[in-house]
């Protein structure tokens, strides 16, 4: 089927992440981070835009900083999507 999702023909991202703000932090070394983001995909001749807002929170290790949760809030999550087959019952 041609909309069916696929790798083929390759498709072009582009990912903006802006006003990185830490919204808490711990004496243990967790904190939260909240920043918002743009992408851009282009897949076919189709231009599709995703915007909103990241929530990470973030644990200290010897390593560095680990994902310990990420939230996704998206500003047009209300919308319509062609690959997302939606049922109502």
């Amino acid at each position: 089927h041609p909309d069916a999702w696929s790798q083929r023909p390759m498709w072009g991202t582009n990912h903006v992440v802006s006003n990185v703000v830490i919204q808490k932090a711990s004496p243990k070394g967790e904190i939260e981070v909240r920043s918002r983001f743009h992408m851009m995909e282009l897949r076919r001749d189709d231009v599709r835009h995703f915007a909103g807002s990241y929530t990470h929170h973030l644990k200290k290790t010897r390593d560095g900083f680990r994902i310990k949760l990420q939230r996704v809030d998206m500003t047009n999550a209300q919308a319509a999507y062609d690959y997302v087959l939606q049922v109502w019952v």
